[in-house]
């Protein structure tokens, strides 16, 4: 092979390097499998009807969180159980403590609920709260911390925050780390999702009210185990 040849070859093959590279770094970053998931009834853990009015007085028409129906629901490929409130009559989402209005500071600064299983990643249809930010907030107060307690009496905290993670449920307010689920009449549900740290079997998830003045609403959980 001649001089020029062995050049041409040369440009030939780091041509070929160049292109697989560009390639490569252009290709999008493979999804993560996803594992089976196990929606969690929340119906002995519920502490209050949302077809009712839930901050300050009952008869209020506004302060609800109302589904046309209450079959399961599919939010970004992950499936939910609603607890059907039967009219107005059973105790269907979580609401936890809050300062304001007349209901909120009756209510619990946490609920704990049984998981009993590891996960790569726990499903809300959340996101909400009365008093929550109607706009995004650069590091906003912490609304609600979710807690693992794993089996060997280890926990972990994943804390969420107003502005970023929950928005009020009054109307359709949009936050960077949640996204908008449901228009449920004028008022809005969120969807976020987070990844336990540990691959351990989590004993229960303790849903612990924050420091702000909010009062977060909590609608479904669904739990992700991790993928074979």
């Amino acid at each position: 092979m001649s001089m020029r040849e062995t050049r041409t070859a040369f440009l030939t093959v780091l041509s070929i390097a160049a292109a697989s590279l560009v390639c490569a770094q252009e290709a999008p970053p493979t999804a993560k499998p996803r594992g089976e998931f196990s929606p969690i009834d929340i119906s002995d853990h519920a502490t209050i009807v949302s077809t009712k009015g839930m901050f300050f007085a009952e008869g209020s028409t506004v302060e609800r969180l109302v589904f046309p129906d209450w079959d399961p629901k599919t939010f970004a490929g992950v499936p939910f159980q609603l607890v059907d409130p039967q009219g107005d009559t059973v105790r269907n989402v979580i609401l936890l403590n809050g300062p304001q209005g007349t209901t909120p500071p009756r209510m619990p600064k946490s609920v704990s609920l049984p998981c009993g299983k590891s996960a790569q990643a726990i499903h809300f249809l959340s996101g909400v709260s009365g008093w929550g930010a109607k706009s995004p907030r650069e590091q906003g107060p912490v609304t609600m911390i979710v807690r693992l307690h794993f089996e060997d009496s280890t926990t972990e905290d994943h804390s969420l925050y107003d502005g970023q993670h929950f928005a009020d449920y009054i109307g359709r307010f949009d936050v960077p780390k949640s996204k908008f689920a449901f228009a449920l009449r004028g008022q809005q549900l969120r969807y976020f999702a987070i990844s336990p740290g540990r691959s351990e079997k989590i004993e229960r998830i303790e849903l612990v009210k924050g420091q702000d003045r909010s009062a977060p609403v909590v609608m479904a959980v669904t739990v992700e185990s991790p993928s074979k």
